[in-house]
């Protein structure tokens, strides 16, 4: 869902999907008029997106768009930034720009704000939409060839590595985030992350495991431990691994 800051767009949503760094979307809106006793009307259009930069949760991108709104096109373009946690499907953004609404009269150039929360949701690298399945392995739970690129010349072992070491990072991130929302209530937050198994299928991995949360509450004084069984879900990510998501058992 966004919220703009324009005086056309009142409510935003939109639906879209990202393969690597480039991204497409399309949105419908309800635009009010501004003007007193006029309703308001519909509004549909496309954009797209490009990353710019990504570190830690953060990315930066460019973004460009197109829509219809009361019969008048659209243009808009500008650069936004949104930040969320690998586990955790939902985002929060924040974009800045400008648009410009032509009529049969004239053109109105004016600001273009809009901040919103996404939930994303992996649905795999587009191009296995239409490539072969992946031929089957060796048991060992990495098909023939481990589904890495032809550029990449890591060994099953070091694939395997790389996907524990992406859960952990993942994993940790999360955590720390949690401390940090409770630290109110607590006056010590400890946590351990134990991967015990890494199974990699084609361009998708899971890595199973346990993580020991330690808390002493501020209230009361008591230390309490407690040992949560999950599970991390990763998929390839050039030569490396991302996570998508975690279940608990």
């Amino acid at each position: 869902m966004r919220v703009q800051g324009h005086p056309a767009f009142v409510l935003e949503r939109s639906i879209g999907l990202q393969e690597g760094r480039f991204g497409v979307f399309g949105e419908g809106a309800y635009c009010r008029s501004g003007v007193d006793g006029e309703a308001g009307s519909a509004a549909f259009g496309l954009g797209a997106t490009f990353d710019l930069i990504s570190m830690g949760g953060f990315t930066g991108y460019a973004l460009a768009g197109a829509n219809l709104q009361n019969g008048s096109p659209v243009v808009y373009g500008g650069v936004g930034g949104r930040y969320g946690l690998e586990l955790f499907p939902v985002e929060g953004f924040a974009e800045v720009g400008v648009q410009r609404l032509s009529t049969d009269l004239l053109a109105v150039t004016g600001p273009r704000v809009t901040i919103g929360l996404t939930y994303r949701s992996f649905v795999g690298p587009l191009a296995s939409l239409v490539a072969p399945p992946v031929p089957a392995g060796d048991g060992s739970g990495t098909p023939a060839g481990g589904g890495l690129p032809a550029q990449c010349t890591v060994s099953p072992e070091e694939d395997r590595s790389a996907a524990r070491s992406a859960a952990v990072r993942a994993a940790n991130q999360a955590l720390s985030a949690a401390a940090s929302s409770y630290s109110a209530g607590f006056s010590s937050f400890s946590y351990r992350v134990n991967i015990t198994n890494v199974s990699i299928s084609g361009n998708s991995a899971t890595a199973t495991g346990s993580i020991t949360i330690n808390l002493v509450s501020r209230g009361s004084g008591e230390r309490t431990s407690d040992t949560y069984p999950g599970t991390v879900t990763l998929v390839r990510e050039g030569c490396g691994w991302r996570a998508t998501g975690y279940s608990r058992g």
